[in-house]
């Protein structure tokens, strides 16, 4: 799916005309329909992030490098305080000691 088909569909679900879409971010109805259309070969980043952000899609979803409407969160984002905190100390190990540290936690689950 191209730039514009996706842009096209998510201001369709939105509910919305080339002109509403363009007085909300900023965008005159010419350029929205430029953007749909296929006609412009480089967008903007400026405009790309707006309308990105609008919908609340990533910009690769946008852009149609991928399929994934949401960024997937970070690792650190989704991990309990408990855990931020093993993968801090973790990561503060030696190299050479690290195997040991995960031995370490292994044998800690087994006598559980």
């Amino acid at each position: 799916m191209t730039l514009g088909e996706r842009l096209k569909e998510l201001r369709l679900e939105k509910g919305l005309t080339q002109e509403q879409l363009g007085k909300i971010v900023g965008l005159q109805k010419q350029a929205i329909w430029k953007y749909e259309n296929g006609n412009v070969k480089n967008m903007k980043a400026s405009s790309i992030k707006t309308l990105a952000e609008f919908f609340n899609v990533s910009p690769s979803y946008l852009m149609g490098y991928s399929d994934q409407r949401i960024e997937k969160e970070t690792t650190e984002e989704i991990l309990s305080d408990g855990e931020k905190i093993i993968l801090e100390l973790f990561r503060a190990i030696p190299e050479g000691k690290k195997q040991m540290a995960i031995e370490m936690l292994k044998a800690a689950l087994q006598a559980h």
